[in-house]
């Protein structure tokens, strides 16, 4: 019997999940960032501007959904240079479209984590889902995240930071967030502010987000899959399927150089391609003590997309 991780059925919807328009530091209005966006493939856009929560239901038509949502900024302001300031930026998603001008509560101490952690549960409360943003940028190590506790998904790969040149592979993150017991998502997104034209190579959208499989482009629909983990995170590769059957996990996917599977210890899995040639398809063994599995697809480009990680217990 086949255990489906992206639906048998439905369709998918490219989006992104961390945009930034002129409503607070972005350089783009909401109207040209829905046209460039649509232009390149794009349903659905999270408008997370900065303590600014607020629906923009007049861009959804059939082909566009706008999710309401807001980032939340706790930064450790005892540090004068921001060269040098830790911060946790908190994506939070409205689960309802009409979460419009939900109020914005006062974020924490950034050194109180107990706090921070309460700030998460209260936002969860008010029905949000809240996600963890680019670590790397935010000069953060295992000793911030893994005790974060109530996130909804935490960023893997954020392309603003890739475009000024900050290393934006945060999969090891990920790993120490999950490694820790914390049963979360992952998420690529561009966090863009697009202070450059969008054909310039230092333009920051395009470059990070998730593919999410839904029953229709609906407010409800959208939300509901992202809550059951229907959606990959990708840079450009396709995942067409991904099941489990008989203590294998199977994908198939666009043409890759390898498909790497990681799991919550040392054990893993690698299919990769010979010189010059591609592999649209891999399947794994899963042991009863791997933990966890998570699958990244690597094209000929460099170009990654990743699952999220699938807990053996639900699995069984």
């Amino acid at each position: 019997m086949k255990t489906w991780l992206l639906p048998e059925k439905g369709n998918f919807y490219k989006a992104n999940l961390h945009c930034h328009s002129t409503v607070s530091d972005g350089r783009w209005s909401l109207e040209k960032l829905k046209e460039e966006y649509q232009k390149r493939g794009y349903s659905v856009i999270a408008f997370s501007d900065h303590d600014y929560c607020h629906s923009h239901p007049e861009l959804n038509d059939g082909s566009f959904l706008a999710l309401t949502s807001f980032e939340a900024d706790i930064s450790d302001n005892v540090v004068e240079s921001s060269h040098y300031r830790r911060c946790y930026h908190l994506n939070c998603i409205a689960k309802n479209e009409l979460s419009d001008g939900a109020e914005i509560l006062p974020t924490p101490n950034y050194r109180d984590l107990g706090a921070i952690n309460e700030y998460i549960a209260k936002m969860n409360e008010k029905g949000f889902l809240v996600s963890f943003n680019h670590p790397n940028w935010s000069l953060q190590n295992v000793n911030d995240y893994a005790g974060l506790k109530g996130l909804f998904a935490s960023e893997i790969y954020t392309h603003a930071a890739y475009v000024e040149g900050i290393d934006s592979n945060q999969e090891m993150a990920y790993d120490h967030i999950l490694r820790a017991g914390n049963r979360i998502r992952c998420l690529m997104t561009d966090d863009n502010h697009d202070e450059f034209p969008a054909d310039h190579p230092l333009n920051d959208s395009f470059g990070g987000y998730v593919v999410i499989k839904a029953q229709a482009l609906a407010y409800p629909e959208i939300i509901s899959a992202l809550e059951a983990g229907n959606f990959y995170s990708s840079m450009g590769p396709e995942i067409y399927s991904l099941y489990v059957e008989n203590n294998r996990l199977y994908v198939e996917c666009s043409p890759a150089r390898s498909i790497n599977m990681t799991t919550a210890g040392r054990r893993c899995g690698v299919a990769r391609a010979a010189a010059g040639q591609t592999i649209t398809r891999a399947d794994f063994a899963i042991e009863p003590d791997d933990g966890y599995v998570r699958l990244q697809i690597t094209d000929r480009e460099g170009l990654r997309a990743n699952t999220n990680a699938f807990f053996i217990d639900s699995l069984e």
